[in-house]
């Protein structure tokens, strides 16, 4: 077996490692704060675990020295939780920090000078670290934007790995102290297995740390390749990304799919008269209602482009899907849009198309929705009109222009 020192000065070795990168990233990461938080951690661990496995007295320090050791330990796990709750764009609570660094050696240090039995000494202590470790794991299941980083999971698994190496501890001392005997006092195997898993539980939180940084970085460009970024809705690249997965689905189970167009009426005339920023808060405030009308997770929105906006609407027909744009179309009218210094009246037309047969392609179905359009355009603006791409022309355009004050549903 691989003695001690051995393997010692491999686990302090593979942290300066990580502290290296770590620093490094601390200065040139997005994620500058968290890794800054890391990288004190990793520091700490290295100097912790040199302090606990090369004292010959090991677990049961002097007062002072044990103190010293758990106070270390304790920030270290202190700022892992911090840096994961920055990382996820969480506050960090100066008090829970402190509690979280400072309980686990104040409690061996004040076990001790209270003179109890080292092995309760102990068990009050791995408590504390059971309970801080817990607290940190939980740090890295907060979502990060619409899900959970995968390598997120793999941090929190392997602190919550060690908490139950902690745990294990525990329960082997608490058996020890009832059954005098039982239980052989610590070993160098034992060391030597601590300090296995304490080695391997480390390398996989760094990794994962790593891990999590370039994630995100992956995740941050995807989302800015497909979102628009003036009013948070997905942009064309999007709306085809997330429309494909919405046909596949719609056309497997046979269930109606229908797309519209909507366009702000006149609205060049907002921008000249008011200016481009009054005109970037008219689609901003139109996204808004549009999506408060949309089902979250059934229905897919976008800004197809310029004051053009797309809704696919899953399990609609045409017929529902003319009843949601005249709710639309009476949202938009019916309330002034607020641009600051003043309110004004806005409308849309909006063009409403089907999906012939489940089976037309997302193309076909925006061309028929921008022709019914532009009809609604003809037909003098805030209004709603349908077509059924598939259909002969005479049957192409559905009577459905619908004024504002004249619902349909």
């Amino acid at each position: 077996m691989i003695d001690i020192h051995t393997l010692l000065f491999a686990s302090v070795t593979a942290r300066t490692g990580f502290i290296l990168i770590f620093l490094i990233a601390s200065f040139r990461s997005e994620a500058r704060l968290a890794f800054r938080f890391w990288s004190a951690s990793i520091l700490g661990s290295a100097v912790g675990v040199m302090l606990i496995y090369s004292d010959p007295n090991y677990p049961y320090f002097l007062a002072a020295r044990g103190m010293l050791i758990y106070a270390i330990i304790g920030i270290s796990l202190s700022c892992i939780w911090a840096g994961g709750r920055v990382f996820s764009g969480g506050r960090v609570n100066k008090a829970v920090f402190a509690v979280m660094g400072l309980t686990p050696g104040l409690v061996y240090g004040g076990a001790r000078f209270l003179g109890l039995v080292p092995d309760i000494v102990v068990m009050l202590t791995i408590v504390t670290l059971v309970a801080s470790t817990a607290i940190a794991a939980r740090a890295f299941l907060a979502r990060k934007r619409a899900g959970y980083l995968p390598s997120q999971l793999l941090v929190s698994v392997a602190l919550s790995t060690y908490s139950l190496a902690l745990t294990a501890s525990l329960v082997m001392i608490a058996f020890r102290l009832l059954t005098p005997g039982g239980v052989p006092d610590l070993q160098a195997a034992d060391i030597s297995l601590a300090l296995f898993i304490d080695q391997l539980t480390s390398v996989l939180i760094y990794v994962g740390l790593v891990s999590m940084s370039l994630e995100d970085v992956q995740a941050r460009m995807k989302e800015l390749a497909t979102t628009d970024p003036l009013t948070g809705l997905a942009n064309r690249r999007g709306v085809q990304e997330q429309t494909s997965a919405l046909i596949a689905a719609c056309n497997r189970a046979k269930r109606p799919l229908s797309v519209l167009i909507a366009d702000l009426d006149h609205f060049k005339s907002i921008n000249d008269h008011y200016g481009h920023d009054c005109g970037d808060m008219v689609l901003r405030e139109f996204a808004r209602r549009m999506s408060c009308l949309c089902r979250r997770g059934q229905d897919v929105t976008g800004r197809w482009g310029g004051e053009e906006f797309l809704v696919v609407l899953s399990d609609m027909t045409p017929a529902e899907a003319v009843c949601f744009a005249e709710q639309l179309l009476k949202r938009i009218s019916e309330e002034l849009f607020d641009i600051g210094k003043q309110k004004i009246a806005v409308t849309v037309s909006i063009g409403v198309a089907g999906f012939c047969s489940g089976v037309t392609p997302l193309a076909v179905a925006v061309t028929a929705a921008d022709e019914a359009l532009y009809e609604a355009k003809r037909n003098g603006r805030n209004c709603v009109n349908c077509v059924v791409p598939g259909t002969t022309p005479p049957q192409a355009h559905v009577a459905l222009a619908v004024e504002s004050q004249g619902p349909v549903c």
